[in-house]
């Protein structure tokens, strides 16, 4: 991202303003004169009217004020750096409404679960420098448009799967631009790996928590469940070791202790909170890839298809 304006002055904008677009945008809005949110009906007259609200825990109180509440991209433009923001599944669609925002040049950042989203946007966009991120955080979108966060911590991870000089340096501007907001956010060179280590948890806590819509503490005190957990988390890091991905030796074990050791009681996942709400899922973003991979290099992931199948019953009849 090369150009005589600073970071902060460039035109950047955030495409899907829930719980974690809503977020990254207010921390974006602290510091940058040219930020654009992309959100459609209802949500984007709220921002007009609101801005951007972050109840967060971590950060604290935060507002914005965005330069543009754009509902059409031929509103915006083309942008220096575009944040994607939305579940797995809608991915395709966002990105070609955002077809006129995008031209050579502008860098594509998508925060969002699963393994592959950078891949797929490079196919779409190969004249855009095209970024990787992962976030940890536990936040929620609420009705008026604000976002609330909860609990001590909140940070992504960013970086490039390609490696040459120009995505290194945009990751590196990123995270550095984020940096400056307060926000904590950590430049990587092996992002692929960070990715997958989140990956490995979701398809294990995500899957458990949406599958029997409980808690953390439910899933502690069942000998069957925590069973489950630990087997989820083994077929989906076989998966990625047989990708060829980087990752610690001892991953599974150290996301099971979080699991049943370290996270709250009451803790859950968006999935569980979308088969509640009887909304999409994304299953296919995390059993389904797990799936697909053992299949492809002869690796049994029993206890994965298992729950795939009965996430899949579920969501056919709700």
């Amino acid at each position: 991202m090369k150009g005589g304006k600073k970071m902060n002055e460039k035109r950047i904008c955030v495409a899907g303003i829930g719980a974690v677009g809503g977020l990254l945008a207010t921390m974006l809005g602290q510091v940058c004169s040219n930020l654009t949110v992309y959100a459609r009906g209802a949500k984007a007259e709220m921002l007009r009217k609101n801005g951007l609200v972050l109840h967060s825990e971590f950060y604290g109180e935060k507002r914005a004020v965005p330069a543009c509440v754009a509902v059409r991209a031929e509103e915006i433009g083309p942008q220096d750096l575009v944040l994607i923001c939305v579940k797995n599944y809608s991915l395709e669609q966002i990105a070609e409404e955002l077809r006129p925002c995008i031209r050579k040049g502008t860098v594509l950042l998508p925060v969002l679960n699963g393994v592959d989203a950078g891949e797929r946007l490079r196919r779409l966009f190969p004249e855009a420098v095209v970024c990787d991120a992962v976030i940890y955080t536990i936040s929620g979108a609420n009705p008026d448009g604000s976002v609330t966060q909860t609990g001590q911590y909140t940070h992504m991870y960013v970086g490039s799967r390609e490696q040459d000089e120009l995505h290194q340096r945009s990751a590196r501007e990123i995270a550095e631009l984020f940096g400056s907001t307060g926000f904590q956010c950590r430049f990587t060179e092996n992002i692929e790996s960070e990715i997958w280590q989140k990956f490995v948890l979701n398809c294990a806590f995500n899957i458990m928590t949406a599958r029997h819509r409980t808690t953390t503490g439910v899933i502690r005190r069942n000998e069957d469940m925590k069973k489950d957990v630990h087997s989820l988390l083994e077929e989906a890091y076989r998966a990625g070791i047989a990708e060829g991905v980087s990752l610690p030796e001892d991953l599974v074990e150290v996301k099971y202790n979080y699991v049943i050791h370290n996270q709250p009681e009451d803790g859950t996942s968006s999935m569980a909170r979308d088969v509640e709400a009887h909304r999409p899922i994304e299953l296919d973003a995390f059993t389904g890839t797990v799936l697909r991979i053992s299949s492809r290099h002869g690796i049994p992931a029993p206890v994965t298809r298992e729950y795939h199948e009965a996430l899949s019953a579920m969501t056919r009849n709700s």
